[in-house]
């Protein structure tokens, strides 16, 4: 799922200001999506709090991230990207060793193995009914550990840099995360705002913690381009860092209900 990064700046930055705009928002009902599909939900917030799309990596400093999901959905929010520390293993290693190659990427190039899978430490994964891989914390860095080969020594996170991770993507080191409530209006999706939180103080040691327990996943995406100037080679998505919206705000010490 294409997933919408939206940041608001200036007074909206102010949970109080914030409250006020979605306190108006929320208060207007039901509101017709701006766009069809899943990009929607963020799309119309967007607009109704007159905001721009934010499509960069980064967001600027002073500015704060927007989160919006629909109530009850089990689609995972990313929160960020982070490659194994060690550069290039996620090619040199995972790609050669463990990826595999799928119709649609022999007709994109015959040489050249994916790999899409979700790691977390609570059990591991399978593939075509196998046993996979999973997460293992080791000497405080997360490892990727294969069902028959172990873990794999130089596929590792550390906790210091996914939390510099976070911090490059978060400078306010503050999120909002809004949900709504959604039904069909004359074939069209329509969303109710009405629940929303100010998350600030982010905390890596509950992010690693959730990573083992599965709370949180680890999502490697390495792939193929399936068109454009680049079609045909090989590329890596980035490992995201993907949670449930219900356990979101577990990430954060600090959370602010405004709605």
């Amino acid at each position: 799922m294409v997933e919408r990064k939206i940041k608001v700046s200036g007074d909206l930055t102010s949970d109080e200001k914030f409250k006020t705009e979605l306190s108006r928002i929320r208060d207007k009902g039901y509101i017709k999506s701006h766009r069809s599909g899943d990009t929607g939900i963020g799309k119309t917030l967007e607009d109704e709090l007159g905001v721009e799309e934010n499509s960069i990596q980064a967001s600027d400093i002073g500015d704060v991230e927007l989160k919006a999901n629909r109530v009850g959905s089990n689609s995972k929010i990313t929160l960020f990207t982070k490659s194994p520390n060690k550069r290039g293993v996620n090619n040199k290693v995972l790609r050669q060793k463990y990826g595999y190659k799928t119709d649609e990427s022999r007709e994109l190039n015959e040489n050249i193995n994916v790999l899409h899978t979700s790691v977390n430490g609570n059990d591991f994964n399978t593939l075509n009914g196998e046993p996979f891989m999973k997460l293992t914390l080791k000497d405080n860095r997360l490892y990727l550990e294969h069902a028959e080969d172990g873990i794999l020594e130089d596929v590792y996170w550390d906790e210091e840099q996914l939390r510099k991770a976070f911090n490059k993507k978060y400078p306010a080191k503050k999120m909002y995360h809004v949900q709504a409530e959604s039904e069909m209006q004359d074939g069209v999706e329509a969303f109710h705002y009405t629940e929303a939180y100010s998350l600030e103080d982010f905390s890596a040691d509950k992010m690693m913690d959730g990573l083992l327990t599965g709370e949180l996943e680890m999502d490697i995406r390495l792939g193929v381009y399936a068109s454009g100037k680049n079609k045909g080679k090989a590329h890596d998505n980035g490992t995201a860092i993907r949670v449930s919206p219900n356990k979101l705000d577990n990430c954060f010490n600090k959370k602010n209900k405004l709605l």
